[in-house]
């Protein structure tokens, strides 16, 4: 008897050595999608929370970057520790970039001007980062096309200067702003195992109409 009970404690501990690395590595891996996720959603909210306040129409493109950082809220870094921004475009370990694009719109629906505001970093493929540059190649899968925004904006804008032209009403441009976030998520865990990408790069896009802030006509 007691032989028979000692196999079966062999087979139990054979078989739980077996499946323990399987459990820790789903383990891992949902820790580290939690993770992550939780940092998406930062950077999302961060970014519509820019793109509203860049809708307002009253403040500069500086202010709409500070907006975006502000919302990320902080964490504690360094030693001794102490509260930094948790999106940084600039100083400690930065991982955040940033751009707002202004796209004017004529009366016809058609965009013959944009401005663009760039601030922060992208990663640079080996596992830094570099800062964002107008002319940086890397923009090109990210970037704002303005190709897509016309054909999401113009039949609005057109509709809404035939109503006005209907009604008597002068016609109209449209103010389209759109913020982007880039943000540079480090894992948790990068083994030889399970090789992760270093950082992963997540981005978030918003767009509104800019409309004219109550606040600024009193």
């Amino acid at each position: 008897m007691s032989k028979r009970m000692t196999g079966q404690r062999g087979q139990g501990l054979l078989e739980l050595a077996v499946i323990l690395p399987v459990l820790l590595i789903l383990l891992m891996g949902l820790v580290e999608v939690g993770y992550a996720l939780r940092n998406y959603l930062v950077v999302v909210n961060a970014c519509r929370e820019g793109c509203r306040f860049a809708a307002r129409g009253r403040f500069s493109d500086q202010d709409v970057g500070a907006r975006v950082i502000s919302a990320g809220g902080v964490v504690r870094l360094g030693n001794p520790p102490s509260d930094v921004p948790f999106l940084r475009t600039h100083g400690t370990e930065e991982n955040t970039g940033v751009i707002v694009s202004h796209f004017y719109m004529n009366a016809a629906g058609e965009v013959p001007s944009h401005t663009t505001w760039i601030s922060g970093v992208l990663p640079n493929g080996s596992g830094g980062v570099v800062p964002i540059m107008a002319d940086d190649s890397v923009l090109s899968p990210g970037s704002v096309q303005r190709t897509q925004l016309v054909e999401r904006h113009s039949p609005a804008t057109q509709n809404i200067n035939a109503t006005r032209e209907a009604a008597g009403y002068e016609q109209t441009g449209n103010h389209i702003v759109v913020v982007e976030v880039f943000f540079m998520h480090h894992p948790l865990w990068n083994t030889p195992f399970v090789p992760l990408p270093d950082p992963w790069m997540m981005r978030s896009m918003a767009e509104m109409r800019v409309v004219t802030d109550r606040g600024s006509l009193e």
